[in-house]
């Protein structure tokens, strides 16, 4: 049902810009984010690129970015293909030129396996891979959840505040109070890479590096993102202000009508005024401001997530293993190191 080509890496740019006009397309691999990732990992790690399309005889075609990912001798050789922007970008969805059936995406997956066995990786790790695009597989892993709130409804600011929970308003109305009191409360965006501070972006940087220390942070990876944003996406980055004191900031994503709430961080010194959930609200009505439809908050159950969205969708994995004696040597090879470091 589907047959699949390796594309010239400038042709599959080219495409995977065509393919952003999708209506179900997603920002990470916007060509965009997915120059970042590699312009970031390919000096640290020995990658290969696998720019697949791939096209039905029902007439859809799909576009996926994979990668050969051949470990060091810390992760026991071990030969891995895995999406661009692997453990960095929340979704990893094929583009489809438009919504496959569930028979469609059952045949995609298994003709993707077989078609991907050719490189002779030890491991094919498909993740990122949100419910409506599985297919009925019994082969795929429940992740995390990922909520979202659909805002096409709401007018303005106000309207979406009122929506919330009397305890989540309340709140946040004391604490738009309390740091209007620092200052005046206003939410600053940046066109370009180089209007944003210097100062302002190590801060950000630093004081998310404490809040999150065990968070790995590519070298310059978010730094490159930073230099891509715009106000109108697919990189986006802001910091709310109160008077001339900055408490808090966000690196996120926008595209085809969703914002996606990616890497937030409050200023310490502030913390008891919840600059962080203040500025979640700010962003959020400067997205009804733009007409956006949805705002996406993205993997993970946080508790405050559950106040500020309607709805859900999960990230789901595959993982298939090429049943080598050689792999699962490697595989004792990596379970042994695990144990010594413990």
């Amino acid at each position: 049902m589907w047959t699949f080509f390796i594309l010239e890496p400038g042709v599959f740019r080219q495409r995977l810009e065509a393919g952003m006009r999708s209506a179900d397309s997603h920002v990470f691999f916007h060509p965009t984010l997915v120059r970042v990732w590699m312009d970031t990992y390919s000096p640290i790690r020995k990658l290969s690129s696998i720019p697949i399309e791939a096209r039905s005889t029902s007439g859809n075609s799909a576009l996926l970015p994979l990668v050969l990912w051949r470990r060091n001798w810390r992760q026991g050789f071990v030969n891995s293909i895995v999406p661009v922007g692997y453990s960095d970008y929340d979704y990893h969805d094929p583009l489809f030129s438009h919504s496959p059936s569930v028979e469609e995406l059952k045949a995609f997956w298994s003709e993707l396996s077989e078609f991907l066995r050719q490189f002779g990786a030890d491991e094919i790790r498909l993740d990122g891979i949100r419910s409506d695009m599985v297919g009925d597989s019994e082969a795929w892993r429940r992740d995390e959840i990922c909520p979202n709130i659909d805002i096409s409804s709401f007018e303005d600011g106000e309207q979406l505040l009122a929506s919330f929970s009397t305890k989540l308003r309340g709140d946040i109305r004391r604490q738009i109070r309390r740091l209007n009191e620092i200052g005046e409360l206003h939410l600053v965006e940046y066109a370009s890479g180089s209007e944003v501070p210097e100062e302002a972006w190590k801060a950000f940087m630093e004081f998310h590096s404490r809040k999150w220390p065990n968070a790995y942070k590519a070298p310059g990876f978010h730094r490159r993102l930073m230099e891509c944003c715009s106000l109108d996406g697919p990189v986006h980055f802001s910091t709310l202000m109160a008077g001339d004191r900055h408490v808090a900031w966000h690196l996120g994503f926008e595209h085809n009508g969703v914002y996606y709430y990616y890497m937030p961080c409050g200023n310490p010194e502030f913390s008891k005024q919840s600059p962080v959930k203040v500025h979640l609200y700010y962003l959020m009505a400067r997205a009804i401001a733009k007409g956006l439809k949805q705002f996406d908050h993205l993997r993970g159950d946080e508790t405050y997530k559950e106040g500020w969205s309607d709805g859900s969708t999960f990230v789901n994995s595959l993982l298939i293993e090429n049943p080598s004696v050689t792999y699962y040597a490697k595989k004792l090879i990596v379970y042994f190191k695990s144990l010594i470091i413990k």
